[in-house]
Parts: structure tokens; C-alpha cells; sequence
């Protein structure tokens, strides 16, 4: 063979391997931030009736099944984890201050996620697979992170009320930005609850009377 002819050829093999080793594309099923869909803030409720949803894609767009979803609180002391009351699709772990889902075959996850207390911006992380997909404020209307939403021996109310109308995204429910009539319904429709179960000192039957009583 001649001599030239083999030099070439290599000079073309490695030409080649090089193109291989530094152009390998995105691996398909990891989370992409930018093709996911969360909500625009996080409003959650020890309850658990103020679910979190997510929908993991990766970066071609296709749903991710079978992903980790992750709500970090390490980073939100206020953030109040009940440790009674969880629902199947989402598993609190204490000692890392997380809850976890995992997404289906639609990339969808749920989480019925039994938390109280507030956090400034950033404070909670949303991961899936270890992929930070967004940060958040937390808000819920248990306003003092207790992990009871009560108004005669609690002061939930009073907290949230000096937040309404202004842009206190620890009590904006509905992720308008300002905190407002809406907001206001959405508190108080959680009013009473706890972990697992309602707690004022009176059954939720007769709550209305006990109101009056107080005014």
C-alpha cells in the first residue's frame, strides 16, 4: 500500500473518532428545564388538598416516565412537613426535608404534598433526576408554618391579612403576583385544617356558629 494512502487514511480515521467523541448529542430521557411544565408558583397546604403538579420532558420534547420529581426544603426553614397524613404519590423524607413523586408514562406527577409554612423566593427547589427544573417561594395558608390553618387560636389570619395587597408571594395562591380577593378565598377555604384532619375545637359542622360566637 502506498505509503501516502495509509498516512491519509489515518489522518481520516481520527478525523473521524474526533467528530464522535465531541459531537455525542443530549441523552434522550433527561429532564430538560426549559421543555417541562410546572406551576407558576407553589401553593401548598398541610392537608394535602393543594396538589403540585409537574410534566417532565427531556430535550427533545417527549415526556419522561418513571422520573424522580423532588421538592426540596432544605433550603426553606419555615416550611413546615407533616409527618401523618402522606398520600401514596408523594414520600417525605425528614432528615432531607423532601417530598418525592415519581411521573407516569405521561411524565405527569401529582404530588399531594402535606406541607405548611412559607419560604422566601428560591427557598424550594423542584428537581427530576437530579436536574433543577425551578425554584420557588413557598405559600400556604398556614401562614406561622405550624402545620394547623386556624384563625381563634392560631395567627394565621392575622399574618395574612397585613400581607393582603401587596406583591407577598408567600400568600399569593393563585400566582397572580398580587395578593387579593382570590387569594383571600383561597385561604380561608383551607381554614381549619391540619396534617390529616380538621382541628378547630368544634366539629367543621358547627363552625359557622362558632364564628359568630367570636365576632
Amino acid at each position: 500500500m502506498n505509503p501516502c494512502h495509509s498516512i491519509r487514511a489515518l489522518a481520516s480515521t481520527s478525523a473521524i473518532l474526533t467528530v464522535m467523541l465531541f459531537a455525542v448529542p443530549a441523552r434522550a430521557g433527561v429532564p430538560s428545564s426549559a421543555n417541562s411544565s410546572l406551576p407558576a408558583c407553589m401553593a401548598l397546604c398541610p392537608f394535602g388538598d393543594a396538589p403540585f403538579s409537574v410534566v417532565v420532558r427531556d430535550i427533545a420534547n417527549n415526556p419522561v416516565a418513571g422520573s424522580s420529581v423532588v421538592l426540596d426544603f432544605s433550603s426553606c426553614p419555615g416550611a413546615y412537613l407533616c409527618t401523618i397524613g402522606g398520600e401514596p404519590d408523594a414520600i417525605v423524607d425528614l432528615p432531607s426535608r423532601t417530598v418525592r413523586g415519581i411521573t407516569n408514562v405521561s411524565g405527569n406527577a401529582t404530588l399531594h404534598a402535606h406541607v405548611g409554612g412559607t419560604g422566601p423566593a428560591g427557598s424550594v427547589r423542584v428537581f427530576a433526576d437530579g436536574v433543577l427544573l425551578q425554584s420557588y417561594a413557598l405559600a400556604s395558608p398556614d401562614q406561622d408554618g405550624d402545620g394547623f390553618v386556624v384563625s381563634i387560636i392560631g395567627p394565621d389570619d392575622a399574618i395574612f391579612a397585613a400581607k393582603l395587597g401587596t406583591t407577598n408571594p408567600t400568600a399569593d395562591f393563585d400566582c397572580s403576583g398580587l395578593v387579593d380577593f382570590m387569594d383571600e378565598q383561597f385561604f380561608y377555604a383551607h381554614h381549619s385544617q391540619s396534617c390529616n384532619s380538621y382541628v378547630d375545637p368544634v366539629r367543621r359542622s358547627t363552625w359557622g356558629a362558632v364564628k359568630l360566637h367570636y365576632r
